[in-house]
């Protein structure tokens, strides 16, 4: 490495969303990528200050002394203190975290320091800085603090919160030993209502037993035991907090807080209880909410905050200040009768953080948006805005021109800022509302080119750098340009998209960019490298792609390299088809294939290539050979070096080809010589936590360097020191230049006249956008900067914005309107294109039709699955019986077959249950002998005690009642262990199941003798039917049926008529159909046709062989032909016949009302035999409702039972949870207490040795007193005396008071001079002049009297601070000793619950008693206490 070159920091440029404080009354300092930026906000003037180890943590200030404290980004970060503005490193605070701090804060008086870690320890630690000693810290495991502040009255009292949670701190102290003291301020919920609900436990005070049981913690009911326990609560209680996000301190040491949904609380010191004192617009809190407050907190509660408006507070003797993401200053006004709530003014932009000076004169406001003003209370509706540089990542930075003076920035959300080289001053500022994602600067003339996201390239004319104004618009292709690179000389643009494009386009104004061609690279572009040969003025391109095998983030494998000759500017065609497409062989296309994976590759004039390997993070050196084929080349390797050590790394030569630049993720840029790649020198510029270095820019004569982060928004530029005259390099580094910068001043002489005619033509179409309309018709998602509306005499730099004139661009691209003029030559591939297009719709149809039939098939699965759980599998089928016309429906009982394991687990409890019982008998024969007895009596006492057993266990059960007894069944009174329980549950679910087995067989009888009521009555209803159709009776006869419930296997039947849509039939199946239709229509015809058998049995019998009964009603007497005419005409012989005819008619009259009589008698007889069946049913299934209702009852007090059971199985479990989280709290409160004991004894032992200390400083300060006399024995005893009294005399020191005219709130107007001891020590020098010398005192006796005086001063002041710190330690001490009696006062609490939940769980059982037979049954959960001597008796002897 070459020493001698090294690099020195010029200046840097960036903000980042991190807050800015001020480090004194007048210079304010924040973060800019690895640096810190000292700015006065009188002179603009700035001082910079480098982290050592490259990244800069979170950082603090303590105003009032000038110091600034920063902590690493590195494993084991020391924290830093610097004194300003000297920026000498005062301490150093090591080993407080093992990763990273994520707070820092300074104590406003005293030498304290406290600052939180993050993963893993969490800690929050409290440090004297002054000495580098840690005092003390805490552990807060998972929790991660957004908020860290000191009181300023109480510099031993500290506020610690996030969005979660507030903390209030304590630091006690015992001379050097310190305690933080935890009290945890309950958040209240959105609504004002308290959050969380307290848990009821079962306690001395709430030992009374409810109807359900006793009340139980809600953690013991979930089951939870240990730490979770104490912070678990149920979903239904959890309401949403308040989410505290800014605190400020009062000086009645309350505390405003903040909150992110634009609360504002107020939190009392004395009773650390959180009220809300303000809400957002709009909402209204729930009553009540305020009725638990302080007296002396401000209770009203006033909605005129706007939502958010509260993410940072200030507190000034005018107001609360606060502020957040609307961008509007407030000034709250607290009186003791009303508030008042003033809007100050409006940044334009979200505010990041407020802050005042020392003097609290001045109001720091720090915006998200990259601008920080100065706003003083005292000049209200006036606001000095000393920065705005805008905030956001750069896309990159460049030179300008040759790069003399500018240089040119671009972020990412539009802003194309011009900054001096020489002092980083902001020259202008030009905001467009597109989102940039390369920029490239013009050598041979003052412009910029910039590729957007939406294909676009536009042109910044900087000729004039004080107004930046957008020339041209380029719209290439509607894929984002990834991009841009132009060649030293000027010549060539080269814009590469994300799809493979890569266009050529002319660089000359003087040309209006004009599109020369296009190359398809058909790989995804990562870089492109263009080397100038200034003598044949070619240029040579080098592409590097990415494949689709290749892993991007490793790098690409192909290179692609053009030949770009000068004459391509004139316009030649030759080499461009008429698709605008370059010819490959005209720009000799060459491509090869490299054996690693490259990031980046650049090209020399010489036929070398450098390329960056992220894998194997090495530099290598390649050379170009010929390939085996004309459209090939080769690589071979001729150096390598190691590379940085993270990656991906990205190269960059120097115009001169002599300077090697290589930048990636560690943040550090390395300049190499290119011709050996030996190392000139290496620095870090970014820090590697936020990305690394993204982009660098060398100038002419290598000497500036200019680096971008990728996400610290920072700009960095370096200067390179080396002796001109001191290396060869360096010599021809200065030739190169002088003879390119004097090519370069040419070309951008003429060359910016043709960008001035550019910008006159574009203006003649199009005014000048004004600034604030322009602001409001930005395109929505573009962040730009309001506060630009207005200019502010503090800021030197101009600022524009730009609208874009899209209406003289044509709707398609260039590419586009290249591909339309070549459609119409390619008709014929379209129809093909088209033909695919139909073809690939059938596909499409044939996928689709397979999806439809593949979730067909998935619902039919389903349904089998289904009828194969619910029915196939039940060996009862579940059904309803309906009565006739009663309206009554009773079902039966659905019931699965038992599997083994239910019928093993059965058989065993009840053998189980069998031995017990013969166990228990024979105990009682051994134990009571009862007197002998008769054979007969003891067959009698046999059957009476079994029927004891069997009441004592079924006493009030209706169980017995059924038929349905279980012998095996425990007594009521006598389940203790959950084992019995468990055992009873199973023997009463087999009760359960027999009882159901014993209805369902008197369901299936019921709906057996339906059937058979059903059969007989349709019988009866088809001669009805008959009848009725005799007796020509229109009526409507019933027919019964079963109903769909009844019989529930149709529902898996799909009839005809449920099907609304039409049935699809095949070709086959409608031509079988019309087939049979012509066939039913020929039999019809024939059947239709002259037959005369029948046609003479018709007329001669009516058509029958045999006259029926049944048809007397339908027979009738031929009338005679002469019956027409008039008697008078009739013969004797046609009247003997009519005579005949009337006998004939009356008789066949009499026959029919004779046989129409009987039909009705038989109708009659069975319409009452139906109605009768009906009844008879209707009967049956009323008896049927009856017991199932008496089934039901029996089943529903079984399972009753079971759920008496199950519940008391549930609180047993319950209580045992409870019991294991009282011994848990127990442990803990033991090994707590052992702890605390142990700190106890400790103090104990250090106060006594330090009152010991303080007793031997009384003594020797007594002994100074006593031995005055002695000391003085060579003087008279008169004289000693009047020494004596003065010995003993002391000045009186007034209290001296200054009037301080200060909007410091945390001040008095009139505050004590500190330093009291100081102005008694100065009072003292007087009383030891010569003129309170006693006369005929010799001199040096008065100076050794008034050399004793001192030293008895001074050892009265050491008896006094000793006696202060023993009254302090003291004091810790009593409140140790205190905490230590309370520990024990819970230890014995939980001892005594833990005693008495013994008891509590032997004795708790659900009873159940029942009156005697032929009263009313009473069915109580009666709970019995912990009571020793309490008896179950029967009601009749109460």
């Amino acid at each position: 490495m070459d020493n001698a070159d090294s690099l020195s920091l010029r200046w840097v440029k960036g903000y980042t969303t991190r807050k800015v404080l001020f480090v004194n009354n007048n210079t304010i300092c924040y973060v800019c990528g690895n640096f810190l930026v000292f700015m006065d906000v009188d002179t603009r003037q700035e001082k910079v200050l480098q982290c050592e180890t490259g990244s800069i943590g979170v950082f603090t200030t303590n105003s009032a002394k000038s110091i600034v404290a920063f902590a690493e980004q590195r494993l084991k970060p020391f924290i830093n203190l610097y004194s300003f503005p000297e920026l000498t490193k005062t301490s150093v605070l090591k080993d407080g975290a093992e990763l990273e701090y994520t707070l820092l804060e300074f104590s406003y008086s005293d030498f304290y320091f406290a600052t939180f870690s993050s993963l893993p320890e969490f800690n929050l630690t409290i440090w004297n800085w002054k000495t580098n000693i840690r005092l003390c810290s805490e552990s807060l495991l998972g929790m991660k603090p957004t908020v860290l502040s000191f009181n300023p009255m109480n510099q031993l009292q500290l506020c610690l919160a996030n969005e979660e949670c507030l903390l209030l701190w304590n630091i006690e102290r015992c001379d050097d030993f310190h305690l933080l003291k935890r009290i945890d301020v309950k958040l209240p919920a959105e609504d004002g209502s308290q959050a969380v609900l307290e848990d009821v436990g079962i306690g001395p005070d709430s030992s009374a037993l409810t109807y359900y049981g006793p009340k139980m913690l809600i953690s013991a009911q979930a089951g939870l035991v240990g730490n979770m326990a104490n912070t678990f609560v149920p979903r239904e209680l959890q309401k949403t907090l308040i989410k505290p996000v800014s605190v400020c301190w009062t000086p009645n040491s309350d505390l405003y807080v903040g909150c992110k949904t634009g609360h504002l609380l107020l939190v009392d010191a004395e009773l650390h209880r959180a009220v809300v004192f303000a809400t957002p617009s709009g909402e209204q809190l729930s009553p009540g909410s305020f009725r638990n407050a302080s007296s002396n907190i401000m209770m009203s509660v006033h909605p005129e905050l706007k939502q958010c408006a509260v993410n940072t507070l200030a507190l000034n003797k005018k107001g609360l200040y606060t502020a957040g993401l609307n961008g509007i200053l407030y000034c709250i006004k607290v009186t003791p009768h009303k508030v008042e709530i003033e809007e100050c003014l409006s940044a334009g932009a979200p505010i990041r953080n407020i802050e005042f000076s020392v003097d609290y004169e001045s109001l720091l406001v720090a915006t998200e948006e990259g601008s920080i003003h100065i706003y003083k209370p005292s000049e209200p509706n006036k606001m000095t805005t000393i920065l705005d540089i805008h905030s956001g990542d750069y896309v990159s930075a460049a030179l300008l021109g040759t790069g003399k003076q500018y240089c040119v920035s671009a972020r990412i959300l539009g802003a194309v800022q011009v900054w001096s080289v020489a002092d980083g001053k902001l020259i202008s500022t030009l905001v467009l509302p597109v989102k940039i994602t390369v920029m490239a600067s013009c050598p041979s003339s003052n412009y910029v080119a910039l590729g957007t996201e939406t294909g676009q390239v536009y042109f910044i004319n900087l000729a004039k750098v004080e107004t930046p104004h957008l020339v041209y618009q380029l719209n290439l292709h509607k894929m984002p340009i990834q991009c841009l690179e132009y060649d030293h000389g000027g010549q060539y643009l080269m814009a590469g998209c994300s799809d493979g494009h890569m266009f050529i386009v002319n660089a000359k104004p003087s040309k209006q960019f004009k599109v020369i061609g296009y190359t398809e690279i058909k790989s995804e572009i990562m870089g492109c490298s263009l080397a100038f040969h200034m003598s044949k003025k070619i240029v040579n391109c080098l592409i590097l792609a990415c494949q689709a095998r290749d892993d991007k983030s490793h790098g690409a494998t192909q290179l692609i390299r053009l030949d770009l000759p000068g004459d391509l500017t004139s316009g030649s065609s030759i080499s461009v088809d008429h698709r605008g497409m370059m010819n490959d062989v005209a720009i000799w296309k060459q491509h090869c294939q490299t054996e690693l994976p490259l990031t980046s590759a650049v090209l020399n004039t010489d036929q070398h290539v450098y390329g960056y390997c992220t894998l194997t993070r090495t530099i290598y050196k390649y050379k170009i050979t010929r390939g085996l084929s004309s459209d090939t080349f080769n690589l071979i390797t001729q150096a390598k070096v190691e590379g940085h050590q993270l990656g991906p790394g990205f190269l960059y030569l120097s115009a001169n080809q002599q300077c090697l630049a290589s930048v990636a993720r560690d943040g550090f840029i390395q300049l190499r010589d290119a011709n050996n790649l030996g190392l000139h020198f290496e620095t870090q510029c970014h820090s590697y936590r936020l990305g690394g270095v993204k982009s660098i820019t060398l100038s002419l004569d290598c000497r500036t360097v200019l680096t971008t982060g990728i996400q610290d928004g920072t700009i960095v530029c370096n200067t390179e020191r080396f002796d001109p005259a001191g290396s060869e390099r360096n010599k021809a580094v200065l030739d190169y230049n002088r003879s390119m910068i004097s090519m370069l001043d040419q070309s951008c002489v003429t060359e910016d006249k043709a960008l001035i005619v550019l910008e006159q033509q574009r203006e003649s179409t199009k005014d000048k956008l004004d600034v604030a309309a322009d602001i409001s018709h930005l395109s929505p998602g573009i962040s730009t900067h309001s506060t630009g509306t207005y200019s502010t005499p503090s800021v030197s730099s101009s600022k524009s914005y730009q609208k874009l004139d899209d209406s003289r661009f044509p709707e398609s691209t260039w590419l586009e309107t290249k591909m339309a003029e070549a459609v119409e030559k390619d008709n014929r591939k379209h129809m093909d294109a088209k033909a695919k297009l139909k073809q690939g719709i059938k596909k499409l149809r044939t996928t689709v039709r397979e999806t439809i039939e593949t979730e067909n098939l998935a619902n039919q699965y389903l349904r089998e699955v289904i009828k194969k759980e619910c029915w196939d599998n039940m060996a009862v089928k579940g059904r309803t019986l309906e009565a006739f016309f009663s309206g009554l429906a009773v079902s039966n009982y659905p019931m699965r077959e038992r599997s083994n394991d239910e019928l093993e687990l059965l058989k065993k409890i009840m053998q189980q249950r069998t031995i017990e019982l013969i166990d228990l008998k024979a105990r009682k024969d051994i134990v009571e002998t009862p007197p002998k007895k008769e054979e007969k009596e003891d067959e009698e006492a046999e059957d009476e005690d079994s029927k004891e057993e069997e009441s004592a266990a079924l006493k009030g059960s209706l169980t017995c009642q059924y038929g349905v007894v279980n012998r095996h069944l425990y007594k009521q009174l006598e389940l203790h262990t959950k084992d019995e329980k468990i055992n009873q549950i199973v023997l009463l679910q087999d009760v359960i199941y027999n009882i159901k087995t014993t209805f369902n067989k008197e369901f299936d009888a019921t709906y057996k003798q339906k059937e058979v009521e059903m059969a007989r009555v349709k019988d009866r209803t088809v001669r009805i039917v008959e009848i009725m159709q005799q007796l020509d009776m229109d009526e409507e006869v019933w027919l019964p049926t079963m109903s769909n419930k009844e019989l529930p296997e149709r529902e898996f039947e799909v009839q005809d008529s449920e099907v609304t849509a039409e049935r699809y039939l095949t070709p086959e199946q409608k031509r079988k159909l019309e087939e049979e239709y012509k066939a039913e229509q020929l039999r019809l015809l024939a059947a239709k046709a002259d037959n005369w058998r029948e046609r003479a049995l018709k007329d001669m019998m009516g058509g029958v062989l045999e006259t029926k009964k049944s048809d007397i009603l339908k027979m009738e007497i031929p009338v005679p032909y002469f019956m027409d005419k008039p008697e008078y005409e009739w013969t004797e012989e046609q009247v003997k016949q009519a005579k005949e005819y009337a006998i004939k008619e009356q008789e066949l009259n009499e026959e029919k009302d004779k046989y129409r009589k009987t039909l009705e008698s038989e109708l009659k007889k069975l319409q009452s035999s139906i109605a009768e069946s009906r009844n008879n049913f209707d009967d049956i299934m009323n008896k049927l409702f009856e017991k199932k209702v008496r089934t039901e009852m029996i089943i529903y007090q079984e399972e009753l039972k079971i759920c008496n059971l199950v519940f008391s199985l549930r609180i047993e479990e319950e209580i045992r949870y409870r019991d294991a989280q009282l011994n848990y709290i127990l442990e803990e409160q033991k090994d707590f207490m052992a702890v605390k004991s142990q700190m106890t004894q400790n103090m104990k032992v250090m106060v006594d040795r330090f009152r010991e200390s303080y007793d031997d400083l009384v003594a020797e300060d007594r002994l100074l007193d006593r031995g005055f006399r002695r000391e003085f024995s060579d003087v008279s005893a008169a004289m000693v005396d009047q020494l004596y009294k003065l010995y003993k005399r002391r000045p009186k020191v007034q209290t001296q008071r200054i009037q301080v005219a200060t909007a410091n709130p945390f001040e008095d107007q009139s505050q004590l001079v500190k330093d009291s001891h100081a102005s008694f020590l100065a009072a003292m020098v007087d009383l030891d002049s010569l003129d309170f010398k006693p006369e005929n005192l010799d001199p040096a006796v008065w100076d050794r009297f008034c050399e004793s005086r001192r030293k008895k001063i001074e050892s009265e002041h050491q008896v006094k601070l000793k006696a202060v710190t023993l009254a302090e330690m003291q004091m810790f001490l009593q409140r140790r000793m205190e905490e230590d009696e309370n520990n024990a006062q819970i230890i014995n609490n939980l001892i005594q619950e833990l005693n008495k939940s013994v008891p509590f769980y032997i004795k708790y059982m659900a009873v159940r008693e029942f009156l005697k037979k032929g009263k009313k049954s009473l069915t109580t959960l009666i709970l019995v206490p912990w009571h020793l001597n309490q008896e179950t008796v029967h009601s009749s002897a109460v």
